[in-house]
């Protein structure tokens, strides 16, 4: 339900700026030691290991520094460590019998918020305690490639020795760290409560600000750490607000009540709407790789069957989605990677708007129309199938309308169930609670290989304590061969190629269908200086927010 408060707020600014009425600018004056951020969610927690909410993967990037990170042109480049290990270097080796050795180098005078030193210690205990199946981790699918994590040698705690038990790719982009001295007796005590530790609400971190305060329904305030090894942040605050309705995020933008925004789930048009009422914004638009789809219960009755999922497909215009909402800049997906990513096959089979193959489909798979325009199944139930994703999500919500029409003339009744971020990603795909179809976004990055996403064992059941992110549920051995086969093979050209005939099988299967790939929307205050956006998975607008400063 929308909060009325909100609405009220809404209405008043957009109707004033709608007559040309100045927001006052008493308003718009943030103070010049601060940078307020609103976000659309709310973060689950702040172990990202243990959470899933884009929200709280944007806070982390300030609070936590990560061994390796990517800039803005999607370049790796060492944080808390020395270097990034490569086979030429060295510190990368390939050995017999498909192993590998990645050594890492920390650098000395990284600390955790309160004092102690970031060390390989703490790196070689987190994988220790995340391999352990009680302990509440996404997905361990790459851990498991991994057969050890040491510090060789007692009195150098600065190296560490990671050890493979076969080849992986992208072995050298880091690891999760986490301090080893606020966890430890928790996770001795009992590693699934975790998630629940004050280490998820209250983090101690590595990065250049630490978490202040947490106010749920409202706000996080970060303050800058004043013993970051690389620079103190140059601005003292970072305040993240959470404005859940994207309309009333917008106003806040256009009255300059927020300096920047992240995951502000914003239609292109409320982005020039930004631009056209308050010339002092910059909105970014960031080429990425933003994958937005809808996940389909291939466990369900009616939608195990492809030529089921197939009709889906055909009835849905995505070409129109793409025009009449995004002026044609999002581009319409026909597989489940971006075109930027190096494994992207643009030869998959393609399902064009086509509603007479649709009904074909659905006649085929045993569908009859009844007298109400809707079809029935052989046991006589009407074909009525839920819809659902993140409620205040404007745009969402357009598409949702769109496509219940179009699979109407089809014959099919879609229902609409929205629910909360927080709730929809903490427990209605997590636990794989939706019964037909849920809509949302995978943001990805240059090392997404889609091994959580289509890998039969990361289908989250309760014998695996919820571990993956295969929410449709897809099973299929020969997809599960091929990414086993390129989760392994360093050789980028066959890499490609196995991942592209995974694809092709990926888009007969159909088991989510691809709607289009976004542009990663954020929006700034033309006064800040640094702001650099990526479009990466893990990799938010504020990964440089150290240097932010606003100018005099």
């Amino acid at each position: 339900m929308t909060n009325p408060k909100r609405s009220l707020l809404a209405m008043v600014i957009v109707a004033a700026l709608a007559i040309g009425v100045n927001i006052p600018s008493v308003m718009a004056q943030q103070s010049r030691d601060t940078v307020v951020f609103g976000m659309a969610q709310e973060p689950d927690c702040l172990i990202m290991t243990f959470c899933s909410m884009a929200a709280g993967m944007a806070v982390v990037n300030s609070v936590f520094a990560d061994m390796v990170s990517y800039n803005d042109k999607w370049q790796l480049f060492p944080t808390t460590v020395m270097k990034v290990p490569t086979l030429k270097d060295g510190d990368w080796q390939l050995l017999p019998g498909g192993k590998m050795k990645v050594t890492y180098k920390f650098k000395k005078g990284f600390t955790w918020h309160d004092g102690k030193p970031v060390t390989a210690l703490d790196a070689s205990w987190t994988y220790l305690m995340l391999r352990n199946p009680r302990s509440p981790a996404v997905t361990r699918f790459v851990l498991r490639k991994i057969e050890n994590m040491i510090v060789p040698n007692a009195a150098d705690p600065y190296t560490l020795v990671v050890q493979w038990n076969e080849t992986y790719p992208f072995a050298n982009t880091g690891h999760t760290v986490y301090p080893r001295h606020v966890l430890e007796r928790e996770y001795l005590r009992d590693p699934a409560g975790l998630k629940s530790h004050k280490q998820a609400r209250n983090p101690v971190g590595s990065g250049p600000y630490k978490l202040v305060e947490w106010v749920p329904g409202s706000h996080i305030t970060l303050e800058a750490y004043d013993k970051f090894p690389e620079g103190v942040a140059k601005i003292k605050k970072q305040v993240w607000r959470f404005i859940l309705d994207a309309t009333v995020l917008q106003a806040n933008v256009i009255a300059n009540q927020v300096d920047a925004t992240e995951i502000n789930n914003f239609s292109i048009d409320q982005m020039i709407e930004i631009e056209r009422r308050n010339p002092g914004v910059t909105a970014h638009y960031t080429p990425a790789m933003i994958w937005e789809h809808i996940d389909v219960n291939v466990e369900n009755e009616w939608l195990r069957d492809k030529r089921v999922r197939q009709a889906l497909a055909h009835a849905i215009n995505r070409e129109e989605l793409s025009t009449k909402l995004f002026y044609g800049k999002q581009p319409v997906a026909h597989t489940w990677l971006p075109e930027r990513h190096e494994g992207f096959n643009p030869n998959v089979k393609k399902y064009a708007h086509d509603p007479g193959r649709a009904r074909a489909l659905l006649a085929e798979a045993g569908f009859t129309m009844g007298p109400d325009g809707v079809l029935r199944d052989s046991r006589g139930a009407r074909f009525e199938i839920t819809i659902m994703t993140t409620a205040g999500h404007a745009v969402r919500e357009q598409i949702q309308q769109i496509i219940k029409e179009q699979l109407r003339a089809v014959g099919i009744d879609l229902r609409i169930d929205n629910r909360p971020a927080s709730v929809l990603f903490g427990s209605i795909t997590r636990l794989r609670q939706f019964p037909h179809l849920v809509m949302y976004a995978w943001l990805m990055s240059p090392t997404t290989l889609g091994n959580t996403f289509w890998h039969s064992t990361q289908v989250p059941t309760p014998a695996n304590n919820w571990e993956g992110q295969n929410y449709p549920g897809f099973r299929h051995a020969e997809t599960d061969k091929l990414i086993d086969q390129y989760m392994t093979e360093i050789d980028a050209a066959k890499r490609i190629a196995l991942l592209r005939k995974q694809q092709e099988i990926w888009a007969e299967e159909l088991p989510s269908i691809p709607l289009y790939f976004r542009l990663h929307l954020t929006t700034s205050n033309k006064k800040l200086t640094n702001v650099s956006p990526t479009g990466l998975s893990g990799t938010y607008i504020n990964w440089n927010s150290r240097l932010w400063e606003w100018k005099q």
